[in-house]
């Protein structure tokens, strides 16, 4: 995906789809960390002007209007920042004018603010964490957005540096497409940008296999390479990825979600699924009649069932180690599990799962404690 020239530039669908990614997760994001903390922060690394050519609004602005505009009242009275890195000096300015129209035409809270820095991702994030961690300060809860068009500026250092604070946590879009193409031509002179990416040389194996392995195959190692990379040295516990296709229906790009929070990993899923509800986390701008089909399908209750009694059958496991099992094994979320998962498995004739350690009124169907084992049958 090369770089526009232009100040704003046309949306394409698989940038809807990734923004409501993004505002699906601040949505939840911003109301569970200001419950817990006075003060919390969003970044987003590769800001842009704020807006497309056609009026579309950008991830900067999906941001704001996420905090302005959301109901839940206690956002407004924490300390809200959000900081926006952008490298060209005219999208700078045309993102500022677009934050100052914004705030002017909302009440903007006073404990929320914002700032515009003209530079690159990783020398601005990396001045910025080297006067927090100077002071031998822990970065405030933070999300950090990281939508780049190549895969300059992207060091797997800078990500680490991030992740080394544990209520940290990024969604990276990981430019696959570009990445893949160097690898038939001459990479020689960008093996440095190579090497920071990944954080370490092991992509040269894939290199010098490309001419002997398939499109899929080098696709899966360069995406399980990144994947094991964020887990390993930026030290993610929990990574979840998307692929997103361009209208050639072949893979454009990956975002990539790295969190300590297993409640961060779930929301983030039930944030996927808003784009492809089928649990197989891709979107394509591939035109098909099957398309809108496949998107309406919804979670396969039946399949999750199935995948609960093979890992569970003959034990007795509390209800947070199902959901842990859920979030971080399957393609599924937690939401509505209890009702289309465990329910339908109690009432089964005969009985899927045994229920014990609760309440002698307890309702058939429902797990009101977190003391309540579920015995797979």
């Amino acid at each position: 995906m090369a770089a526009p020239k232009e100040v704003t530039w046309p949306i394409k669908e698989h940038t809807r789809a990734k923004h409501a990614i993004l505002s699906k997760y601040l949505q939840a994001w911003l109301p569970i960390m200001t419950t817990y903390n006075d003060r919390v922060i969003f970044i987003d690394g590769f800001a842009g002007p704020g807006e497309y050519k056609e009026g579309d609004i950008g991830s900067p602005m999906i941001a704001i209007d996420a905090f302005l505009n959301h109901s839940l009242s206690q956002i407004h009275n924490k300390e809200v920042t959000f900081l926006f890195i952008e490298q060209d000096k005219k999208r700078c300015e045309h993102l500022n004018q677009l934050l100052s129209d914004r705030i002017k035409n909302h009440q903007f809270p006073f404990k929320g603010t914002y700032q515009v820095f003209h530079g690159n991702f990783d020398e601005t994030m990396d001045g910025l964490l080297t006067k927090i961690e100077a002071q031998n300060l822990k970065l405030a809860p933070t999300f950090a957005f990281v939508d780049p068009f190549g895969f300059s500026h992207t060091p797997m250092k800078t990500i680490k540096r991030l992740m080394s604070h544990s209520r940290c946590e990024v969604l990276i879009t990981f430019m696959y497409e570009e990445i893949n193409r160097f690898l038939f031509t001459n990479y020689t002179n960008k093996i440095s940008q190579y090497d920071a990416l990944f954080g370490t040389s092991d992509w040269s194996k894939i290199a010098q296999s490309a001419l002997t392995t398939t499109a899929s195959e080098r696709m899966i190692e360069l995406h399980d390479l990144y994947q094991q990379q964020l887990n390993s040295a930026a030290g993610a516990k929990y990574v979840r990825s998307f692929c997103m296709k361009n209208k050639q229906n072949s893979t454009d790009y990956f975002l990539f979600f790295a969190t300590n929070s297993l409640t961060g990993m779930d929301k983030m899923k039930q944030s996927m699924w808003v784009v492809d509800s089928s649990g197989s986390y891709n979107f394509s701008d591939y035109t098909n009649p099957y398309q809108q089909v496949l998107f309406h399908l919804g979670p396969d209750y039946s399949q999750m069932r199935k995948m609960l009694q093979q890992k569970f059958q003959g034990k007795s496991v509390s209800i947070e180690k199902i959901e842990e099992y859920l979030i971080v094994d399957t393609p599924f979320h937690t939401s509505g599990y209890k009702t289309n998962a465990l329910k339908l498995m109690e009432k089964a004739q005969p009985a899927q799962i045994h229920v014990t350690n609760c309440p002698s009124n307890r309702r058939v169907g429902t797990y009101p404690s977190k003391d309540v084992l579920i015995h797979f049958l």
